[in-house]
């Protein structure tokens, strides 16, 4: 199978690496991953600026490139440029070092390259595991590799893309495997001046706040110890106010 693989965390990043190596062997793999960090970036794209790739040398027996875009940067300029003569059959994103639950994929720049995977017609699937979690990625990636077949037959659309996280990376601390939701999270943000090598400036920090979630959610069914699978749609017009709204009067 010829896969594609991207993430957010840039070219070095331990979980792209360890997804590769794991793959590698039995898969044709192409990796396209951003030459810098690039968690938060959302959907972004580089308009109205120019992006450059080179190759770079993971040590594995792969095609792998640097680019100097964003993740959706990285699927796109792949399957229009450096795969446009052979195309791949899925698109992986990750292994992102931090969960993508809930309202975080709004921001995660690792489940938004899975979009614009799907909105390019690939079965695309985003792969997270939570921070505490994230010094072996090994376990994950095994998972992927031996529910390929599975995955791949999972009902898609070009507007769908499988957002899958990981509560542990020991195969005995999980319980199952569980389709979900997504659920709700919020994080006490805050600004705190900080200063460094640059010049002083302010970082986000914040920590998840505990919020009611449905039970079939993907936070609830996370700290129950099951891997999650939930299928994200670009498309999330609120159906319910759409109709309760249609016959209000607005003045031109």
């Amino acid at each position: 199978m010829k896969i594609l693989i991207v993430n957010d965390d840039g070219v070095q990043g331990e979980g792209l690496y360890k997804l590769a190596e794991v793959l590698s062997p039995e898969h044709e793999i192409t990796v396209v991953a951003p030459h810098t960090q690039k968690s938060g970036f959302s959907h972004s794209l580089s308009f109205h600026k120019t992006i450059s790739y080179a190759p770079y040398n993971l040590g594995l027996p792969i095609r792998s490139y640097s680019l100097t875009g964003t993740p959706c940067d990285c699927v796109k300029f792949a399957i229009d440029v450096l795969m446009k003569d052979d195309l791949p059959n899925l698109i992986l994103c990750g292994i992102n070092d931090d969960y993508n639950l809930g309202t975080d994929v709004v921001y995660s720049a690792t489940v938004n390259a899975a979009l614009e995977g799907a909105l390019l017609g690939f079965p695309s699937f985003a792969v997270s595991i939570g921070r505490e979690n994230a010094d072996d990625f090994t376990y994950p990636a095994t998972f992927i590799k031996n529910n390929l077949d599975a995955l791949m037959a999972l009902d898609r659309s070009d507007t769908v893309c499988y957002s899958l996280n990981f509560p542990s990376n020991k195969k005995e601390n999980i319980k199952g495997v569980r389709f979900a939701t997504l659920g709700l999270r919020k994080f006490s943000d805050r600004y705190e001046l900080r200063e460094n090598s640059d010049g002083s400036g302010y970082l986000l920090l914040g920590e998840p706040i505990p919020l009611d979630n449905s039970p079939d959610s993907d936070v609830e069914l996370i700290q129950q110890g099951y891997i999650t699978v939930t299928p994200v749609r670009i498309q999330d017009t609120d159906l319910a106010l759409y109709s309760s709204q249609n016959g209000c009067d607005l003045c031109v």
